[in-house]
């Protein structure tokens, strides 16, 4: 095996803290939309076949000592679900901020009450992204299925008025759907009252319908091969280490860093022959990675 497999490690790591979640978007499971159809099934979040769970302390203080030794330096402290329906979530970012890690929530606000914002902004949270596809509720209740418009709008307005004259960054995401392509503007106007950022964000094409009709909106896709498994590192809520943000069912287990040092998961020949594979899809496209042929990001 090529050393250079080893050699560059990343400095950004995602860690899953609950991948349960109090919505149900029909376009979760960006890249298991091509296996899950096969199967008649859809990328609804309830679709997810791996176990659910919740992290627990004893998995996240190995999870932060190993991560520290490793050389991560930025964490974003969610992946497959609602990061803060973990009740000790406000906590768990203070102990990820005490260990000198750069802590970024990306959450869909329902759960984000004035309280807990002001937790999360106290122990040091560098950003807080709100995930809002859409101006209106009939809009956004198409696309973040059993949502709250007008609460999700009120915890974003606290939640911007408690960051003033702190360090911590407040944005709101608006991925464009061909449900809320007509929002766009009245969405970035009231972003502007709020005193939010505001940026757009292209749809992953995990269902078909939902492609924006307007081509300006449509999400570019990178060449492969693809770099993302050089620059991040995942670790699910029971500990499993995963390549990929796109790997949401844990299909390329590398290891768990409850029993494993994550020095030893990265160097592991798997772990080693995976990214060689993944580097060499146009030398070798027979050896892709079977979660990389349906990625949407790389093409």
């Amino acid at each position: 095996m090529n050393y250079r497999y080893f050699i560059k490690k990343p400095k950004r790591a995602f860690i899953e803290v609950t991948n349960h979640c109090n919505l149900n978007c029909q376009y979760c499971l960006v890249g298991r939309q091509g296996e899950l159809s096969q199967k008649g099934r859809t990328t609804f979040h309830n679709e997810m076949e791996r176990s659910f769970g919740y992290m627990s302390w004893e998995t996240l203080n190995k999870a932060g000592v190993e991560l520290k030794q490793f050389g991560i330096k930025d964490i974003l402290f969610f992946f497959q679900g609602e990061p803060l329906l973990h009740k000790e979530y406000p906590e768990m970012v203070k102990f990820l901020v005490d260990l000198k890690f750069v802590v970024s929530c990306f959450t869909n606000g329902t759960e984000l009450k004035k309280t807990v914002a002001e937790q999360l902004i106290k122990n040091g949270i560098s950003k807080i992204r709100f995930s809002i596809d859409g101006a209106s509720q009939e809009t956004y209740n198409k696309n973040r299925i059993g949502g709250d418009f007008d609460r999700v709008i009120k915890n974003l307005k606290d939640t911007v008025l408690l960051s003033k004259g702190t360090k911590t960054k407040i944005e709101w995401q608006y991925i464009i759907l061909s449900s809320n392509e007509h929002e766009i503007q009245s969405a970035r106007k009231m972003a502007k009252e709020i005193g939010v950022d505001f940026f757009t964000k292209g749809f992953r094409e995990s269902v078909p319908d939902l492609i924006p009709k307007n081509p300006a909106y449509r999400s570019k896709y990178l060449k492969k091969p693809c770099n993302d498994i050089f620059n991040q590192i995942g670790i699910c809520w029971n500990g499993d280490v995963v390549p990929c943000c796109y790997d949401i069912d844990g299909k390329e287990i590398m290891g768990n860093v409850t029993n494993e040092t994550l020095s030893a998961i990265w160097k592991k020949k798997t772990y080693a022959q995976f990214r060689k594979n993944v580097r060499n899809v146009n030398i070798s496209p027979e050896n892709e990675p079977k979660i990389c042929i349906d990625c949407l990001r790389w093409k």
